[in-house]
């Protein structure tokens, strides 16, 4: 017959403290980021995202992608100037991956890995590359519109979040800050 020994409140506390670290350390070897995307439109609140996926890239020895995803100029083939806005789009486009490389080694340093652009609808290639690059976390800012912009310019953030094939976190214009600048 199995009698039990009781037991002191400090022996049970240092139980369920030591049972605690055990499941911490458990999840967090279960929790691999690898390739982090941080869209990056060159305002404010996405550098904020970037600092804020910097923070997690240093944590989890990850890289991080960034992307600026560049509208397209709608032109008819019937004008002659066509050919002439596809070439600004190129020239544009290797501009942006120029700037996007200055700002990862300024704000990330070594944590920066690529600088993609994209051409097309900003929610969809977000996603689009998140699949594409095998990411594992995308970070991204909101601009917090409300009332008639947020229904005219509708919400990427929100869109990115129904179609990403991977976690999202927003990062919020207004909010208490855990990354430290």
């Amino acid at each position: 017959m199995k009698t039990k020994v009781p037991t002191s409140r400090a022996s049970t506390a240092v139980r369920k403290k030591r049972d605690a670290s055990e499941q911490t350390a458990t999840h967090h070897d279960r929790f691999h980021l690898k390739r982090i995307l941080v869209p990056i439109d060159f305002s404010e609140d996405s550098k904020k995202a970037l600092r804020y996926a910097t923070a997690f890239a240093r944590q989890f020895g990850a890289k991080i992608i960034l992307l600026h995803v560049l509208v397209p100029i709608p032109v008819s083939s019937e004008y002659p100037c066509g050919p002439v806005v596809m070439q600004q789009q190129d020239e544009t486009a290797r501009y942006l991956e120029d700037q996007l490389s200055t700002l990862g080694r300024k704000e990330a340093g070594d944590s920066v890995s690529e600088a993609v652009v994209r051409c097309g609808a900003g929610f969809d290639e977000i996603a689009r590359a998140a699949k594409e690059l095998d990411i594992d976390l995308i970070v991204l800012s909101t601009h917090g519109y409300t009332g008639l912009k947020h229904i005219l310019l509708g919400s990427t953030a929100e869109r990115v979040v129904r179609h990403a094939s991977c976690p999202v976190l927003i990062v919020r214009e207004r909010e208490r800050e855990f990354v430290r600048e």
